[in-house]
């Protein structure tokens, strides 16, 4: 062994074998308080107990006196104790590996324990984990810690790892980095270890249980650390682990160990859509980076009010489902759940804005895979069968990914790309079903359209056109209004599932089916002005819409796509496989449709003389994308593909044309007004004064307050906590109220203070703290 010295008093340890003889292996760094006690707990546990055993020690190139303690326990305890240098510091794993080695290689004990050198784990718990491996005739018995005796901050990493752990290796550990670990040699022997830093432990793991071994686990004692501090903690090893736990994950993989469908993400069948998928991610974490040093993440006051949302299904005074609302659709909210709790990803918007992330490149793949495949449907009648065209499905990707708006909205909590991904999804796998008839293809459009259903209510709509999709095709391919009327029941079940079960939730949860319509927090007169110019005129509206679309596109997309869609339509000749891609042209009328019967309102500065809800119109970038990337389909296919590729990045830098981010524009404009400027001031204010207790508020026009005064959520009392709500608005002092908080804003105060302004109790009870000309703040008198 290179830069190791090996040291072991009296004869060669291990001459024989025994049944119950267990080799002790712990590595060791800067320990030189607690070697000498530990080593000699486990000797006296092991001598008493009668078991033949031995104790590997690795000093992984310790700068204090580690090394020499480990040298006098060699020579006092010949023959029991074998110790090992490492001549420069190798980390963790590596000293994990090397008392492996020496201890396979120098003994031929049956059992090997991998512990710590640092008294945190004691020899008290190993007759237990012998008898249990007797008892479950088992391979390997694992420790797990009844009560972690570390900070909060190593519990908290340390479930983290472990749920990281499951996920990438499928380890099924519930501690997976507790350093007690009993192994029958005959599952490490030839392991091939390589993982860094804590990495080595879910590598063991890993390998064992697909070597097939029976691993049970059991219990252990962890007590505090008496001496010295701990390595692990440090952001070098975290980073280290982190990349080793890849690297191992590649390994396995390689090896055939893991899932099938990370196998062929490393050896993709189209490395093409590989490349795109990696290009996207690049992408999507670069405008992250990019927004989130610019602070924007989080301009959308609609961005804060759906983390709000998530965060209360698991943090609030009435916490639980009920917490979705009946409004805004739930799945987005479902997504943000595991990220949402923890304060750091909630309070930065990371904990929405991975959904939109995750949204983004999915989306960006099956762009790519729609207008590849759009280019052999819509050719001509030998090419059909010629597969997809990748120079097509590359510019529409290109187009799609690098659009200021769609990089800035995946870059928030906000849930546009969420919708974008269940749209192309649902409109690739049902071109594959026009093409093919393949009822798991169908399978799949339904599925995807039913998440769009329960993402945005443009996802109804898309269930609509997909269903005159499929009857069109069923009819148009068998003939049979039998059979036609089997693929749309079949269809219909689970994409329209999604919309009964929003409507069966009103009714239970809220006593109105409708309240997603027509309750207190949804209805269209609540949004649309007196006086909306597009209401009631279909061709302002129209035009506000179009408007709205050339300014999250640019006219040169626009004509790009408005020119493949003619040649599309007109070489498709809407046979049954070109029609799919055609669905995603349904939300045009249907936003035009919704402006002039007033149901949501949209601003352009052409019109209304400013921006609002201008990311409506970006979900044509869809069809835009696929359509533009058409005509690259139609430049000559000469050998090396040099008219494709050169069309192909005209097709791309069309994008460049773009005028600016109008979807950042909007947030930006309030960000800036006065309005947003008094809530910024009254929510620092909060924020520094607030000292416990429950706060009474109204969280619709108030969530900026909410979030910023990074109040915890579990201390809110808002219009969702239900009847808590109405007492407290009734008697707040007699609630235990101990803050509230009024937006006193002329012509639209909310309900706290409407309810309370005339209240004799609230000047009565309360202290009034903070005042501006469009909010209050109150304290419970004789509190501090």
């Amino acid at each position: 062994m290179t830069a190791v010295e090996l040291r072991a008093g009296g004869t060669a340890p291990g001459a024989r074998a025994t049944r119950e003889g267990v080799v002790v292996v712990m590595p060791a760094y800067r320990e030189e308080e607690n070697l000498a006690a530990t080593v000699g707990d486990f000797l006296a546990t092991l001598e008493a107990a009668g078991h033949e055993h031995r104790v590997v020690v690795v000093d992984d190139g310790s700068p204090d006196a580690t090394g020499d303690i480990l040298d006098g326990l060699v020579a006092r305890h010949a023959g029991r104790v074998i110790g090992v240098h490492h001549g420069t510091n190798r980390g963790y794993g590596a000293a994990v590996r090397t008392g492996i080695a020496v201890a396979l290689e120098l003994t031929d004990l049956p059992l090997l324990l991998l512990t710590d050198s640092d008294g945190q784990f004691t020899a008290a718990d190993l007759p237990a984990l012998l008898r249990v491996r007797r008892e479950e005739r088992a391979d390997a018995v694992t420790g797990f810690r009844r009560h972690r005796a570390d900070s909060s901050a190593r519990r908290a990493s340390g479930r983290l790892w472990t749920i990281l752990s499951r996920i990438l290796l499928g380890t099924r550990s519930r501690d997976v980095d507790c350093a007690y670990k009993l192994l029958d040699r005959r599952v490490v022997e030839g392991l091939g270890l390589v993982g860094e830093a804590a990495a080595i432990d879910p590598e063991i793991l890993a390998k064992i249980r697909r070597r097939g071994a029976r691993v049970v686990e059991h219990p252990v004692d962890h007590r505090p650390r008496a001496h010295g501090r701990p390595t692990g903690a440090s952001p070098w090893v975290i980073a280290r682990s982190l990349l080793s736990l890849v690297h191992v994950y590649r390994i396995l993989v390689r090896d055939g160990y893991t899932w099938r469908w990370a196998r062929w993400a490393l050896n993709p069948r189209d490395r093409v859509l590989a490349g795109v998928t990696a290009a996207a991610v690049a992408l999507s974490a670069a405008a992250l980076a990019h927004h989130l040093r610019h602070g924007t993440v989080l301009a959308y006051n609609d961005a804060v009010s759906h983390l709000l949302i998530a965060r209360r299904v698991v943090d609030s005074p009435t916490a639980g489902a009920a917490q979705l609302g009946g409004v805004w659709l739930p799945l987005p909210h479902l997504l943000a759940l595991p990220f949402v709790w923890q304060d750091g990803l909630f309070h930065s918007g990371l904990g929405g804005t991975v959904v939109s992330m995750a949204g983004y490149t999915m989306t960006v793949r099956y762009v790519y895979l729609i207008a590849a495949g759009a280019a052999a449907a819509a050719g001509p009648a030998r090419d059909r069968t010629a597969g997809r065209d990748r120079w097509a499905g590359l510019a529409a990707a290109g187009l799609f990914a690098l659009n200021a708006n769609v990089l800035y909205l995946q870059s928030t909590p906000m849930t546009e790309l969420l919708l974008f991904a269940c749209v192309a999804a649902a409109v690739h796998h049902l071109q594959a079903w026009c093409r093919t008839g393949r009822y798991s293809r169908l399978a799949a459009a339904a599925v995807a359209t039913l998440l769009a259903t329960l993402t945005r209510y443009e996802g109804w709509l898309l269930a609509a056109a997909v269903t005159l999709v499929v009857a069109y095709v069923a009819v148009r391919r068998w003939r049979s209004y039998a059979r036609a009327e089997a693929h749309l029941v079949f269809f219909a079940l689970a994409a329209f599932g999604g919309i009964a079960a929003w409507v069966v939730w009103g009714h239970v949860i809220f006593d109105d089916a409708l309240c997603w319509y027509s309750g207190d927090y949804a209805k269209p007169s609540l949004w649309v002005m007196a006086g909306d110019a597009n209401v009631g005129a279909p061709l302002t509206a129209a035009r506000t819409y179009g408007l709205a679309v050339v300014h999250n596109l640019g006219y040169p997309t626009l004509l790009l796509a408005a020119a493949g869609l003619t040649a599309y339509v007109w070489r498709g000749r809407l046979r049954p496989a070109a029609v799919a891609p055609l669905v995603l042209l349904a939300f045009a009328p249907f936003f035009v449709y919704a402006l002039d019967t007033g149901q949501r309102p949209l601003y352009v500065p052409e019109v209304q003389g400013g921006f609002y809800n201008v990311r409506f119109g970006l979900v044509m970038a869809l069809a835009a994308a696929v359509f533009a990337g058409y005509l690259v389909s139609l430049a000559p296919n000469l050998r090396g593909g040099l008219p494709r590729a050169a069309a192909a990045a005209g097709v791309v830098a069309t994008v460049l044309a773009v005028p600016g981010t109008a979807t950042l524009a909007e947030p930006q404009r309030w960000q800036d007004g006065a309005h947003r400027r008094a809530v910024t001031g009254a929510a620092s204010w909060l924020r520094a004064h607030y000292d416990g207790g429950t706060v009474l508020m109204e969280n619709y026009g108030n969530e900026e307050i909410a979030f910023r005064a990074r109040i915890p959520i579990g201390r809110v009392v808002y219009e969702g906590s239900f009847r808590l709500w109405e007492r407290a608005l009734a008697d707040p002092a007699g609630s235990r109220v101990r803050w509230i908080y009024a937006r006193t804003l002329p012509g639209s105060p909310d309900r706290t203070w409407r309810a309370l302004r005339e209240n004799p109790r609230l000047a009565g009870d309360y202290t009034l703290l903070y005042r501006d000309a469009t909010q209050r703040v109150y304290r419970l008198a004789g509190t501090r």
